[in-house]
C-alpha cells in the first residue's frame, strides 16, 4: 500500500458518537461510489443492557433501506461492554447508499465510523462479520 492508496480513502461518520438513551439511531446516507470495500468500526463504551448494529443499503440516498445481508456486528452486551466491532463489507453487488442502524435497550454510549476504500482486502483476518 503506497500513501496515493491511503489517500482514495473515504471516512464517514455511520453514527455521531454520544451517550443515547434507549432506541433506535439511523445515520445519514453514506455515498459508496467508485468504492469496493466499506470497514464498519463500532465503538461502544458503557452500554445498559444491549447494542444491535447493522448495515442498511439502497440505491437512492432517500429511499427505503433494506439490511445488508450478513452486516450486522454480534450484539454488545452490558457484561462485555466498552470494546470496539468491526465489519468489513465488499460493496461488489451492494446498492449504491449505505446507513448505519443502531438500536439499543436501556442506553448506551456509542458511535460508528465507515471507511471506504478503492479496492477489496478480504484476508480471511477475523472481523465481527465480513460480507
Amino acid at each position: 500500500m503506497t500513501l496515493s492508496d491511503v489517500a482514495a480513502f473515504k471516512a464517514a461518520v455511520g453514527i455521531d458518537p454520544d451517550a443515547y438513551t434507549a432506541g433506535t439511531e439511523v445515520g445519514a446516507a453514506i455515498d459508496t461510489l467508485g468504492y469496493h470495500q466499506a470497514l464498519v468500526v463500532v465503538s461502544a463504551g458503557d452500554v445498559v443492557t444491549s447494542l444491535d448494529v447493522k448495515v442498511t443499503e439502497c440505491e437512492t440516498s432517500g429511499g427505503s433501506y433494506t439490511d445488508v445481508s450478513g452486516a450486522a456486528v454480534t450484539q454488545i452486551l452490558a457484561a462485555a461492554d466498552n470494546v470496539v466491532a468491526v465489519g468489513r463489507i465488499n460493496l461488489t453487488g451492494t446498492e449504491r447508499y449505505l446507513k448505519i442502524s443502531a438500536t439499543n435497550v436501556g442506553g448506551a454510549d456509542y458511535g460508528v465510523a465507515v471507511l471506504l476504500t478503492p479496492y477489496y482486502t478480504g484476508d480471511g483476518s477475523t472481523m465481527d462479520f465480513e460480507v
